[in-house]
């Protein structure tokens, strides 16, 4: 039985290799439509729950300060997050920062928004 299949291997080998050239080339093209078709289908990215410091921003300023402090801050700074609730001190501008006696954190540059 086996020598039947190698001689119907051998006599037949152009059309197997035919077939299995046209079942890959299919599967191939199978899987770049899928691909193609998936990236076509992309759904919009809804931001549900932007973080407290983007909302507060929003809400009461662009700068914040402490009443403890002479320093502004982005509301990303790392220093900023450290000050409570009730001492916070909030400026729409950095000149209004400026005209209340505050001056820049040493790291206001690293969390200044970056424009690309």
């Amino acid at each position: 039985m086996l020598s039947d299949f190698k001689k119907f291997v051998k006599r037949n080998r152009s059309d197997i290799i035919l077939t299995i050239s046209i079942v890959l080339i299919s599967l191939i093209v199978f899987g770049i439509v899928l691909l193609i078709n998936f990236s076509n289908n992309k759904e919009k990215i809804i931001i549900q729950n932007p973080s407290a410091s983007v909302i507060e921003s929003i809400k009461q300023g662009m700068f914040v300060g402490s009443i403890n402090s002479t320093k502004y801050h982005w509301p990303d700074c790392s220093f900023a997050k450290r000050i409570s609730e009730e001492n916070q001190v909030w400026f729409s501008s950095e000149q209004e920062a400026q005209d209340a006696g505050y001056i820049k954190c040493s790291s206001f540059e690293k969390y200044a928004p970056k424009n690309d």
